[in-house]
């Protein structure tokens, strides 16, 4: 029998009223009407709102607030005088303790969905410190119009540039530098990037800053091409007129001569001072180049290396730390084990954390450049490393790492995730295979987004 198919109750363009039932994994509202799954942008569970249908698909629809009838005790007025423009983040409206309801949710959805895992326990949340200016690194983004230039961010789906001032998650000097630099770009009338056309020079501007050390690096992404000498003067200058203890320590400028939507090119030259800047954390010294990856929130990343280590209590012997990035939980470990042994593909960063593992005198941590998937298959068939942490980008880990991690069968895993989505999937192979989930600690990492850092601890069977 054919099946029959479901017709769509609504068109673009019906206007009608809404209850917000729940909040998606992406942050917005979800609704029914007749039947029919309607997603409602910047709302929250409780909410009651006119809205205009402006797109249907067979499976569901987007709306857009006309008016807010009936606020939700879960909102609130958020911070940010840009956020409904702003794409950066998505719950600024919604109360901080439900914010890490909506969080811990979200992860034991994923889990029972996508890992087909019931967990026999309650996971841990573990809030922010400091849910606002936390975030140790900014990435603008320019355009010239007729009311001058704009330097932010993309709005939420496109590369429509959100012109802002001071943004509340940023660490507070982050937004004096970066307004700083826009009236040197004005004054000096450096070309900007026009990525319609590919024409321009000045495509975007990093600004990186420790909130230990006070340092801050500076990155230029540019074309082809050279600066003027009085505008690195310009930016170099921001020592004297920047208020406060934090010193600007280099300027670099990363070549990017592709039209693409990456935002880093492969080329890397230094314009004034040095190419790196010095962290700190969990007592241990970290040197930290542009491109080099590091977790944004320096507060939530001491609680993360806590975690990893209470989770590893107990183990002698080898630790592997995978998709090390420059060894920050590698070298923060390494007083606990006979040895640690990161891999990391990016080069950059594998001779970052070995400067680091030098200068705090770190000799039983080395470093191992290429994939995880390349070096895992040297382990394979042996006994001498006793845990294992997987910390992955987004898209998880591949199939052949984990089919490597199976054949080395660790005494335990720690994973570490910043996608509830790929973190399940590759859990379900795992615990089909060999393991069983012993403890899941979801850390706030990204206060105001709909991110979150979650850290699984795996045992082997028997």
């Amino acid at each position: 029998m054919a099946k029959i198919k479901f017709k769509i109750p609504v068109k673009c363009g019906e206007k009608f009223e809404l209850s917000v039932e729940d909040i998606a994994s992406s942050g917005d509202g979800i609704s029914h009407y007749k039947g029919y799954t309607l997603f409602v942008p910047q709302t929250v569970k409780g909410d009651r709102v006119f809205v205009e249908v402006i797109k249907t698909t067979p499976r569901f629809g987007i709306t857009k607030i006309i008016k807010l009838l009936k606020p939700s005790t879960w909102r609130i007025n958020p911070e940010c005088p840009i956020y409904f423009e702003c794409g950066g983040c998505q719950l600024q409206h919604i109360k901080y303790d439900e914010q890490m309801e909506f969080k811990k949710k979200a992860v034991k959805d994923s889990l029972e969905r996508i890992g087909k895992i019931k967990l026999e326990f309650e996971s841990e949340i573990i809030p922010a410190r400091q849910p606002f200016f936390y975030r140790n690194k900014g990435i603008f983004h320019f355009k010239r119009t007729r009311k001058g230039l704009k330097v932010g961010f993309f709005a939420k789906g496109t590369h429509n540039v959100v012109d802002i001032k001071n943004c509340p998650v940023l660490l507070e000097p982050i937004n004096k530098i970066k307004e700083a630099i826009r009236r040197s770009i004005e004054n000096k009338n450096v070309s900007v990037y026009n990525e319609l056309y590919h024409k321009g020079f000045l495509r975007s501007l990093i600004i990186r800053q420790s909130a230990k050390t006070k340092e801050i690096l500076i990155g230029l992404v540019t074309t082809e091409g050279n600066f003027d000498s009085s505008f690195i003067q310009d930016i170099a200058e921001i020592n004297v007129t920047l208020k406060g203890n934090y010193k600007l320590v280099g300027i670099v400028q990363n070549i990017n001569t592709l039209k693409t939507n990456v935002i880093l090119g492969t080329e890397n030259r230094l314009l004034w001072g040095r190419d790196y800047l010095n962290e700190s954390l969990g007592g241990i010294n970290y040197q930290l180049s542009l491109t080099s990856f590091f977790q944004i929130n320096p507060y939530q990343t001491e609680t993360l290396l806590k975690t990893v280590e209470e989770m590893l209590t107990g183990v002698k012997g080898t630790i592997l730390d995978t998709y090390c990035g420059i060894g920050s939980i590698a070298l923060y470990l390494a007083k606990n084990f006979a040895s640690v042994i990161g891999i990391e593909e990016n080069e950059v960063a594998v001779e970052d954390a070995n400067k680091s593992a030098e200068r705090n005198g770190i000799k039983n941590c080395s470093f191992l450049a290429g994939t995880t998937e390349k070096h895992l298959k040297n382990f394979e068939g042996s006994s001498d490393t006793k845990a294992i942490i997987l910390d992955p980008p987004r898209k998880g880990c591949s199939e052949e790492v984990l089919n490597s991690v199976l054949k080395i069968k660790h005494e335990r895993i720690v994973y570490v995730s910043c996608n509830p989505s790929t973190l399940s999937r590759d859990l379900n192979k795992l615990c089909q295979e060999m393991y069983y989930i012993k403890g899941v600690k979801v850390i706030d990492m990204f206060p105001q987004t709909v991110h979150m850092e979650t850290a699984v601890l795996l045992e082997r069977n028997g």
